[in-house]
């Protein structure tokens, strides 16, 4: 027995390190500008434009291709290999990203997007499938190790891309900005290892939730299929945050571009705590998380775009609450709710039916903000864009959690 355990542990620390280069390779992906490309002037075929609102399509597909593999992995058996499925798709998503890179014409990069966005679905939903097995007591909290260590690859690739820059212009590296971040990042690897091998059977035992004791059921049953509906708020209501955000900064309260880039940066690095959210999902239930939680981030994100004159430190910690609330508690909580709800072999098919909840809700996002600034003033579309996405996922997590608890109530006998 203790040597299976010591087996599983090493095969975590096996996938948490094979998280490092999935990452990056999505990342290289992802931001390829088919713009720069040397034959960018070559129309795309079957008349595809070459943008969706401010999506270029390459992104367009990528963000496709990756729902449209969420899809297939939520219907096809639950008794798929997912250790092959890992590496099956991190070799798709290798090549696409090296292909990637020697692509000459916008329809070559939305090939190997295609490809790659097949090949990252696949690694990340093996990933966590893997990651929710071995720790069925910590489910958000690896879910938030997960989003943490995504967010820090995510810096230290800016960080990169800005040494590249400055190499290019000035013809020498800053040895210190590198030397830092890669610091950073070793040092975040280390005590995430470290957490990993310090959870014991006996702290398991500290966190049984009723959402873990009692899944309802099939992937397609009703309590799954509200916090799919629930899941696609999520990114209709975090994607155009950053944009709402500066937008609202500059134009609303006339603040210096600096300014705004330093309160947007508090708000997206507070990803990094993801892992509390993990923890308090695990602690006192991921869907009774997001019920206390979403209502309040709601109304945080009213009163930051609601038109006051406040602080410099009072708009910096209110967009500190909301981007901790969307892209940390939200998205940390959902996915571990959908995980939860399911018996543990069927948890790849939840985490499939998250990706095509998360991105369609991309493409939803940026299809219906492209149409709503035109037509609407900025009150409206800001409570459509941000608010009412928050106050309707809060409704339908608490219809999810009206359905899957009555299981949890029934009380043996004697």
């Amino acid at each position: 027995m203790l040597r299976r355990m010591n087996k599983n542990k090493k095969e975590a620390m096996g996938m948490l390190a094979l998280m490092l280069p999935t990452t990056l390779l999505f990342l290289v992906l992802s931001n390829m500008d088919p713009a720069l490309l040397p034959l960018a002037s070559q129309p795309l075929p079957f008349g595809l434009p070459d943008t969706l609102g401010n999506l270029p399509i390459a992104a367009v597909l990528l963000f496709a291709s990756m729902g449209l593999t969420g899809l297939v992995l939520a219907v096809l058996p639950a008794t798929l290999s997912r250790k092959k499925i890992l590496l099956s798709g991190f070799l798709l998503l290798a090549v696409a990203a090296l292909m990637g890179l020697f692509s000459r014409s916008p329809f070559e990069l939305c090939c190997w997007s295609l490809l790659g966005g097949i090949g990252c679905t696949m690694n990340i939903c093996a990933w966590i499938s893997i990651a929710a097995t071995y720790f069925p007591r910590h489910c958000a909290l690896v879910v938030g190790l997960m989003n943490c260590l995504a967010t820090a690859v995510n810096m230290v690739a800016n960080r990169l891309t800005a040494i590249h820059d400055a190499i290019n212009e000035q013809g020498e590296l800053p040895l210190l900005p590198a030397l830092v971040g890669m610091l950073i990042l070793i040092l975040l690897y280390i005590l995430i290892w470290h957490f990993f091998q310090q959870i014991s059977t006996a702290d398991e035992r500290s966190f049984v939730r009723p959402e873990v004791r009692s899944p309802v059921g099939e992937v397609w049953s009703r309590g799954p299929l509200l916090l799919f509906l629930a899941a696609v708020c999520m990114p209709v209501s975090a994607g155009k945050f950053e944009y709402l955000c500066g937008a609202h900064l500059r134009e609303i309260l006339e603040l210096p571009i600096k300014t705004v880039h330093m309160v947007i940066s508090v708000a997206m690095i507070s990803a990094l705590l993801s892992p509390l959210a993990g923890w308090l999902g695990d602690r006192y239930g991921a869907m009774k998380t997001l019920l206390i939680v979403l209502p309040i981030i709601a109304a945080v994100s009213g009163l930051l775009f609601c038109g006051w004159h406040m602080t410099l430190d009072i708009l910096m910690l209110l967009a500190f609450l909301v981007g901790f609330g969307l892209t940390s508690v939200f998205f940390v909580n959902i996915l571990a709710a959908l995980i939860q709800a399911v018996p543990p072999m069927q948890n790849m098919r939840a985490v499939g039916l998250f990706y095509v909840a998360f991105n369609l809700g991309i493409l939803v996002a940026e299809v219906v903000f492209t149409h709503l600034k035109e037509m609407v003033g900025w009150t409206a579309l800001v409570l459509v864009q941000l608010v009412l996405p928050l106050v309707l996922a809060t409704v339908l997590v608490w219809l999810a959690q009206r359905v899957l608890m009555p299981a949890d109530k029934v009380v043996a006998p004697g």
